[in-house]
């Protein structure tokens, strides 16, 4: 969001919802569809009263798709490590749902939605490095135990369709939802971060 030259605040979900596993819903599409919408209702309800009238309250989900199996955050060490090792010199396809909803839709309870699909080509990367990588604490805190920007690691050969989407949120999809009044995307942060992605090589 502050590529894109947003103004925005963080909002966690009232309650700390549940969110829905790949056991839950096989489907990774729904899957993501349902969690995005779980938490942008939470994060409604959480700021219910204070959210300003031309505010957009946008959430997203995304899920590392490998086999058309959905990978989430792990859960210990040996997930990540298991995670890492599966999707080690594989393709696969990160799936991001974004939802979203603005005034004057809120008091209608009316949401956008849009769903993003990227594919993505690892490297071989080796056991030391994924042992240097767990031990940083990032792929706990990312679907598919790894963060396509994380640098030292490095782990994505190529990527095609959506950059940013694999990061976890497609400003794209996001900025064709949102009315020009409700947002001030500055296209070229944007398209610059794509394009020098795009340079390394897609696949």
């Amino acid at each position: 969001m502050a590529l894109a030259g947003m103004v925005f605040v963080v909002q966690s979900g009232a309650g700390n919802p549940t969110e829905v596993t790949g056991n839950d819903e096989p489907d990774v599409i729904k899957l993501t569809q349902r969690n995005a919408a779980t938490k942008l209702n939470a994060a409604i309800a959480a700021a219910r009263n204070r959210i300003p009238w031309n505010t957009a309250v946008i959430a997203a989900d995304t899920v590392v798709s490998l086999d058309g199996h959905a990978l989430g955050k792990p859960e210990n060490r040996d997930k990540a490590i298991r995670m890492l090792l599966d999707l080690r010199g594989r393709g696969h396809e990160v799936v991001t749902t974004v939802a979203l909803t603005y005034a004057p839709f809120r008091q209608q309870s009316k949401v956008f939605s849009h769903t993003v699909t990227s594919g993505v080509k690892m490297r071989e990367y080796d056991n030391n490095e994924i042992d240097a990588y767990l031990a940083t604490g990032a792929p706990f805190d990312r679907a598919g135990a790894y963060g396509v920007q994380d640098g030292a690691f490095d782990p994505a050969e190529s990527v095609s369709g959506c950059y940013l989407n694999v990061v976890g949120l497609p400003l794209c999809a996001a900025r064709a939802m949102l009315p020009p009044e409700a947002c001030r995307f500055m296209h070229a942060h944007i398209y610059a971060t794509c394009a020098a992605h795009e340079e390394r090589g897609s696949a």
